[in-house]
This record gives structure tokens, C-alpha cells and sequence, in this order.
């Protein structure tokens, strides 16, 4: 098992040897990564850094998860060595107690509000502690519906169900389901129009990892990123297999997104500026950038 990579033996106290499945050892020992995501077409890149660390002799384990806080407690119990979460969500899990490093960000915008074309809401549904909520917020005081309750969902499918059926409901949704939504009748607004750029998620990485691989995977995201454009058939084709979506519809909702791995604190002030509350504390946001972003 050792010689096909399955386990990894390392040394422990005396003469003794520690055995650990590989996706549980550390990558620079296990050569193992493992990913938590969603199922977000904002993570495009992903295969094209699977291929990029492949080539160097790692395998990446994506490890897919229906919201946001299931891929933040997987990332807190040692279940991911790397992870794709909301900066809000960060700014959380970092007041928690989580160590964690950040190796770039991966896109703006990317999420819409959906409903019907009425004026009379009176339910958001949203996903918890995540940029869903953060946008919810900014909506709903933009629009001065403060009467308007709020609802969490945990899989953004059951959500375009609700919605179609409710007729005084919206939801905000990320791509590709609020494409989904639209397909199927419903009304789509991305929120880029009325807040305009912002951040969503964030690779981050275990702070106890070796910095050298950190390093290896924070170079790997930032080429990913750079080179999406022209690998785009091959990021999409890969991508519908892990979190299965159709390759055209991730392509088509790809162009809802800004792929970017440089962090703006203008974007983040901004968004503070739209919605208040302790997932937009900005004092708290640009500290999380400041004492956790690696430099390569």
C-alpha cells in the first residue's frame, strides 16, 4: 500500500513509526492534497491546478460538500489541507481560532438575486455565514426591505424549487444556479449591478503545512488562474466530472465571474460599506488579509 501511495509512514516518538492514510499526512510527506468546495463555478481553475501540481508529482483529492460552513467545519477538523471559502466566512473561522494561510483569491461577483418579477417580498433566502449572506444584506438594504425575513438554505437546488412556488420569495444564488433559475422561468439580477465588484471566496491552506508546499500550491492557483482563459475546454470538461454540472452550462456560467487571485481591500470596503453586520467587519476583514496572505 505504501508503494502505491495509499499509506505514508512517518517517524514518531522513539523508534516508533506513525501510519496515515495519505490524505490525511501531511502533502509534503503523503503527496496528497485534498480540496473542500461547493459545487460553485467560481473554483474553475481547480483542474487546471490539479494539473499543474499533478505534473510535479502530487495528486489533488477534491473533496465536494453542500454549503459552505460543511466545507468550513471539515476544513477546522483536518479533513482538507487546502479549501475554497468565503473571506466572510474567514473572517469567522480566524476570530475561532482557525490557522489557516491565504493563497489568493479566485474571482468576483458571480451571484445573483432570483425571484419573480413582483415587488412584494417578503422572504431571502440565503446560504449561512457565506458571501450569499453578505449580499442578502446588501440587498435587502438597498432596497429598504427590512421587514423582509430571512431564510438559510444548505443546497441551493432545493432553493430554486421553493421559489418557483412562492411567489413572494427571492433567493440569492451563485452560479451556476441562479443561471438554473432563469432556465427554468425565474427572474436573474446579478448583484454586480446594483453594488457592483466584489469578493467571494479565497484558496486557503493548513497553517501548519510545510511552507514550501504552500508556496507550491499558492503558485500553482496564481497560474491556474492566469492560464484559465486559454484552458478553458479543458477546466470545464474535468470540472463537470467533480462536481457534475454540464460542461456548457459551466462555461456559460463562467462569464458571470472575474477570475482573479490578487485581494482588493477597496472591494472589501465596499461591500462593508453595503451591508453591515459582523461578516462585514472591516476592521476585521482587512486584518484577516493582512497577517494571513502569503507573499510568493
Amino acid at each position: 500500500m505504501e508503494k502505491r501511495g495509499l499509506i505514508v509512514r512517518t517517524k514518531g516518538p522513539g523508534k516508533t513509526l506513525v501510519v496515515k492514510l495519505s490524505k490525511y499526512a501531511d502533502p509534503a510527506s503523503g503527496r496528497t492534497i485534498v480540496v473542500g468546495l461547493v459545487p460553485s463555478i467560481e473554483y474553475l481553475p481547480l483542474p487546471v491546478m490539479m494539473k499543474k501540481l499533478g505534473d510535479q508529482g502530487y495528486r489533488v483529492e477534491p473533496s465536494l460538500r453542500r454549503s459552505v460552513v460543511d466545507v468550513a467545519i471539515g476544513f477546522m477538523k483536518g479533513e482538507f489541507h487546502i479549501a475554497y471559502l468565503p473571506i466572510y466566512t474567514l473572517a469567522v473561522m480566524r476570530q475561532l481560532g482557525a490557522e489557516f494561510k491565504i493563497l489568493g483569491a479566485v474571482a468576483l461577483g458571480g451571484a445573483s438575486i432570483v425571484g419573480h418579477r413582483t415587488p412584494d417580498v417578503d422572504k431571502i433566502f440565503t446560504s449561512m455565514l457565506s458571501t450569499m449572506e453578505v449580499l442578502a444584506m446588501a440587498y435587502l438594504r438597498t432596497h429598504g426591505l427590512d421587514h423582509t425575513y430571512t431564510k438559510y438554505y444548505r443546497d441551493p437546488r432545493d432553493v430554486v424549487e421553493t421559489i418557483s412556488k412562492d411567489h413572494r420569495s427571492v433567493a440569492v444564488l451563485w452560479e451556476p444556479y441562479s443561471l438554473i433559475a432563469e432556465a427554468e422561468g425565474l427572474r436573474r439580477t446579478p448583484l454586480t449591478n446594483i453594488i457592483g465588484d466584489y469578493h467571494c471566496c479565497l484558496l486557503i491552506a493548513r497553517g501548519n503545512m510545510h511552507p514550501d508546499i504552500i508556496e507550491l500550491i499558492a503558485n500553482a492557483h496564481r497560474e491556474s488562474i492566469e492560464t484559465l482563459g486559454r484552458n478553458i475546454e479543458f477546466a470545464s470538461q474535468i470540472f463537470s466530472r467533480i462536481v457534475g454540472i454540464e460542461p456548457h452550462i459551466i462555461v456559460k456560467a463562467s462569464n458571470e465571474y472575474k477570475y482573479t487571485y490578487h485581494i482588493e481591500k477597496g472591494l472589501l470596503r465596499n461591500i462593508a460599506s453595503h451591508a453591515k453586520g459582523p461578516l462585514t467587519n472591516i476592521e476585521i476583514l482587512e486584518n484577516l488579509v493582512s497577517q494571513n496572505v502569503i507573499n510568493t
